[in-house]
């Protein structure tokens, strides 16, 4: 067994506890009473919309353009034990907020990191199954002429892996990068905002996949041509 095959196998191993629990958050927030501190249902501020009355005694409405965030959140730890009830057609249950959508006014906005870490991801991703489209097509031509156990299958298989693994790793960093920059830009009303993986981890598992196939063919293509020498 070569030495990259014994890494990808461990790397495989190692990122397995993915498939059990694909998302991870940590919040270390707890309740505290403030003035503002509140969560209801209210009119749009000015800043999101603004409305003007007509000559004949009717208004129109001119909203605004803001941004809008998906956040993931967890309630506080609060001290009087208070939890969000709803009560509809004699039930009632209990409501916990994971995950919200967040705007924000343009007007307010202090600065476009977010934007940029988000149009990143989605050009970084084109270009990465751009590429992995070049590879597959390439291999697909190689196994047509029945070339299997080849080092350029070989290669093209690892470097596909190499991209898909990439590709998780990046989305994953970048998405820490924003929730850090969300955490410290944005105050919730008995919520804080937590960092949770969710990026696929298919990309991650099949690109070590991909890798450890690459070797087993490297393997195959050393004994077939022991054999014929052999022979």
């Amino acid at each position: 067994m070569n030495k990259k095959l014994k890494i990808y196998i461990l790397a495989f191993i190692l990122v397995l506890p993915l498939s059990i629990k694909d998302s991870v958050y940590f919040s270390s927030m707890s309740w505290s009473p403030a003035p503002d501190n509140n969560m209801e249902f209210a009119e749009l501020p000015s800043d999101f919309m603004t409305c003007d009355t007509l000559p004949g005694g009717g208004t129109v409405s001119y909203g605004h353009p803001y941004y809008t965030y998906e956040l993931n959140v967890h309630p506080w730890s609060r001290p009087d034990h208070k939890v969000l009830l709803s009560t509809a057609q004699g039930q009632t249950y209990t409501v916990q907020m994971q995950k919200i959508k967040v705007g924000i006014p343009v007007s307010r906005v202090e600065s476009d990191i977010p934007m940029y870490i988000i149009g990143s991801g989605a050009v970084v991703s084109i270009i990465v199954f751009l590429c992995i489209l070049y590879m597959v097509i390439k291999l697909i031509i190689k196994i047509r002429r029945g070339e299997i156990f080849v080092t350029k299958v070989s290669r093209y298989l690892e470097i596909t892996g190499i991209l898909l693994t990439f590709l998780y790793l990046y989305n994953l960093l970048m998405s820490y990068i924003a929730t850090q920059y969300f955490i410290s830009h944005i105050h919730l009303a008995d919520h804080s905002i937590v960092f949770k993986n969710e990026c696929n981890s298919m990309y991650i598992f099949t690109g070590l996949a991909l890798m450890i196939i690459s070797q087993i063919i490297l393997m195959g293509k050393d004994l077939k041509e022991e054999q014929e020498l052999t022979v």
